[in-house]
């Protein structure tokens, strides 16, 4: 009996995606970031605690000091979910991060970031087809939010950022779905409550899903806050089992005072301040300049385009999720804007901006009829689409590798990074450029030879 078509697409999409992701994940830990989740997941498994003092990554500086013992400051609970695959790759394989650190790594990256990322990109696949799109389109869009955006770095490296991400598409697509609204409330609750409990900000957006639930009955915004209880319980009552208190540990200054530490109340996230002369540097930079949101993924620009065209259409059916999109995504991008200074660390572009991606492409939907129309246009999507992907893939040399200085560029040192890389590395990076683009190429062959045809309405 064959598979029905809409199956074969969407594992389609998720081995496809999951492949490239696993050809460039990398083998080792690259920053103190990663090495402070993995030092708890190794310590669950092996030690059978949440302090880290006996990881194979206590070196790390992403740590704080509590009771004579050291925790990572990272939230717990992606932790305890990724020591169930690490469970397993011990308890049947015999693989510990003590004895192989680089296939534990390389497994659990791709297990964990390259499974859920690859899931969040059949989700948007689900979203499309919600929305009608013609198929062509979304393949071509599809390949922009998974190799074009910032996605495609942070799915090779262990964080937290396109894990939170996927899990904040999933909660948008259930409260897409018009039948069983008291169901799929429920599970959208549940979604966005993880996706905070491993990014805290997003604890903050969850006020907004008001915009999608008004129209909703009151049994449907019941099951959407009884949903999300009971893992902002368990995030609170595991803040406080680790720390003492129920504040983040990554904004719980006091946490930090202990020999050594390089974090303090002036550079913890979510702690900082500017005055205006230093917030307007540091949010050009952060928007336009040498790690901007728009700088390192110009393709969004598309988005804001087909966003304001949704908008501005009479009669558009979906006003109400575009603008909770709009809500979303510029709440996450402000509180980052105004409660951090140091550009995401060591990292290429912002990571943190990776959490909303996958959200922002959906607008990408609605450029298709102007595109079709214009020649010109396609000419300019083609030339942005073709550069979203080169930046995206140079963010692949080193995720973990820039520096957190105004007006450097972490694009222009991932280049300085490439001379330094093994042969081997190199043969993989340029392997996955020629597929993506090889990809991108015969997708946009066929999208041309359709223009002809209308797409239908949203």
């Amino acid at each position: 009996m064959m598979l029905n078509k809409v199956i074969v697409k969407r594992m389609q999409i998720f081995f496809a995606f999951l492949f490239l992701f696993a050809i460039l994940t990398k083998l080792e830990t690259n920053s103190w970031n990663d090495a402070s989740r993995m030092a708890t997941i190794e310590s669950l498994v092996d030690f059978h605690t949440f302090s880290i003092d006996r990881s194979t990554y206590i070196w790390t500086g992403d740590k704080y000091f509590y009771q004579n013992h050291f925790y990572s400051d990272k939230p717990p609970i992606m932790a305890l979910y990724s020591s169930v695959f690490y469970l397993f790759l011990k308890s049947v394989f015999n693989l510990t991060i003590a004895t192989h650190q680089s296939v534990t790594y390389f497994l659990l990256t791709v297990l964990i970031m390259g499974v859920m990322s690859s899931l969040g990109l059949v989700c948007l696949y689900e979203i499309f087809k919600f929305f009608r799109i013609d198929e062509r389109w979304t393949n071509i869009v599809l390949l922009l939010a998974g190799a074009g955006t910032l996605v495609l770095p942070y799915s090779i490296v262990f964080n937290n950022h396109a894990f939170s991400g996927s899990l904040l598409l999933f909660s948008f697509y259930f409260l897409l779905l018009r039948r069983h609204e008291v169901r799929n409330a429920a599970i959208a609750g549940f979604f966005i409550a993880f996706a905070g409990s491993t990014d805290i900000t997003m604890f903050a957006l969850i006020p907004l899903y008001s915009i999608l639930l008004f129209n909703q009955c009151h049994r449907a915004k019941l099951s959407f806050v009884l949903a999300c209880i009971p893992m902002i319980l368990l995030y609170i009552w595991l803040n406080f089992y680790t720390s003492g208190s129920i504040i983040p540990p990554a904004m719980n200054a006091k946490l930090w005072d202990y020999p050594g530490s390089y974090f303090g109340a002036g550079n913890l996230s979510g702690l900082v301040g500017h005055d205006l002369q230093s917030l307007a540097i540091y949010a050009f930079h952060m928007l336009f300049g040498s790690r901007g949101l728009l700088s390192y993924t110009p393709i969004l620009l598309f988005a804001i385009y087909g966003w304001s065209r949704a908008i501005m259409q009479p009669g558009f059916k979906y006003k109400k999720e575009y603008l909770f999109i709009a809500a979303i995504c510029l709440a996450y991008v402000m509180f980052y804007i105004f409660r951090s200074n140091n550009y995401s660390g060591h990292s290429y572009g912002v990571r943190w901006f990776a959490s909303i991606m996958l959200l922002a492409c959906v607008p990408l939907t609605h450029v298709l009829e102007p595109i079709q129309k214009s020649k010109l246009l396609r000419g300019i999507f083609l030339a942005i689409a073709s550069v979203s992907i080169l930046i995206s893939l140079v963010g692949t040399i080193a995720p973990f590798g820039g520096i957190n200085v105004n007006g450097y560029s972490s694009f222009f040192l991932n280049l300085e990074l490439w001379q330094k890389q093994l042969l081997w590395d190199k043969v993989k990076v340029i392997a996955a450029a020629i597929s993506v683009y090889a990809t991108f190429a015969w997708f946009w062959r066929q999208f041309k030879t359709n223009l002809g045809r209308r797409s239908p309405s949203l």
